[in-house]
């Protein structure tokens, strides 16, 4: 039984070295480990509130120091690829300027900023989209770490109902082909039938900035993202057995409900979630956002698999209850808790 640690008050940088503390004995392999992966999530280009905080990667950094051996001989990478970058042409590495994670890589002489720009070699993993069977590139570098930190705050999704440690690492995808994990406009299949699948994801991503209740409008009512749905649990899933999280640690500082995972309004939590195992964290992380995991597809697929467990065995720390607020769901919401029903039966996702 893997423990997950929950804390709360404290401030953001202590919250996250706390709920670590909570769990240090599960976290021998980190002490270990030579080459350290760190996946923030730096999905909005100006809204910092949907963005990790810097200093949640201080409070690892604390956490690491404290470790037999300390940073010592240890290189920390820091490795993202914002999709809304992406979309609104700009580069992730421009993000870490803007949100302070360029001082982190001058205050720490071991930690590097990698963003998946800069990335040349990409691994194939088959996921599915609305109109078929595709193949999206995770980078490669994944593949050069012994151990990986996936660093989120709790929100809620405008597909996936919620994202929290495990759909974070899908941030390590070639920045072209994340559309893809929501299953929309694809190489191989421009014109997917729909009015969705015929829009560019840009044009998409701009209009949610500017009116997320248009797009919510039109969402509503597309077969398409209810397709879309359909696939993108069995998606994340594909990706995240590939770019599993040795550790995955939740910065509850502040969570977002509504519009997540960019455009919702902050929900003050003032706490912080910690498991080596990724599942145990983003089953706690659910509950704190009033979720069931049994709710989010990608939970329920990679749990039936034996990933790990969303249970609350092992809890140490505060009371879930205690901590826990009911997160405004997504205006799509009730088209999100549909992805069981797809055409391969209930449980299907096609």
């Amino acid at each position: 039984m893997r423990p997950v640690g929950l804390v709360a008050g404290g401030c953001r940088r202590d919250n996250v070295r706390r709920a670590l503390d909570l769990v240090r004995d599960d976290c021998a392999p980190l002490a270990a480990a030579r080459r350290v992966l760190v996946k923030p999530n730096l999905t909005a280009t100006r809204a910092a509130r949907a963005n990790s905080h810097a200093d949640a990667v201080r409070g690892i950094m604390d956490f690491i120091s404290s470790l037999p051996g300390g940073l010592a001989g240890k290189e920390i990478a820091v490795v993202e690829g914002s999709g809304s970058a992406y979309y609104e042409r700009c580069l992730t590495r421009d993000l870490f300027e803007t949100f302070g994670f360029t001082a982190l890589a001058r205050e720490y002489p071991n930690l590097s900023l990698v963003p998946i720009e800069e990335c040349r070699d990409y691994l194939p993993v088959p996921v599915r989209s609305i109109a078929g069977p595709e193949t999206v590139g995770l980078a490669a570098v994944v593949r050069d770490f012994d151990y990986r930190i996936s660093l989120n705050l709790p929100k809620t999704h405008n597909y996936a109902i919620l994202t929290a440690g495990i759909k974070n690492m899908m941030g390590l995808l070639r920045q072209e082909d994340k559309s893809m994990i929501h299953g929309l406009r694809t190489p191989s299949a421009p014109d997917a039938g729909s009015v969705i699948g015929r829009i560019p994801t840009a044009w998409i991503a701009w209009m949610r900035r500017r009116a997320p209740w248009l797009v919510n409008a039109v969402f509503a009512r597309s077969t398409a993202y209810l397709n879309a749905v359909r696939v993108i649990h069995r998606n994340v899933a594909a990706v995240a057995r590939e770019a599993w999280p040795d550790l995955v640690v939740i910065d509850a500082w502040e969570g977002m409900e509504g519009n997540g995972p960019i455009d919702g309004e902050l929900v003050d939590l003032k706490a912080a979630v910690a498991s080596a195992d990724a599942l145990k964290a983003d089953g706690v992380t659910a509950r704190l956002m009033g979720f069931e995991p049994a709710e989010v597809g990608y939970l329920h697929y990679l749990a039936e698999e034996g990933r790990g467990s969303t249970g609350l065995e092992g809890l140490r720390g505060e009371e879930v209850g205690r901590v826990a607020r009911r997160f405004r769901r997504h205006p799509t919401y009730p088209i999100q808790r549909l992805w069981r029903e797809g055409p391969e039966g209930r449980g299907g996702a096609a």
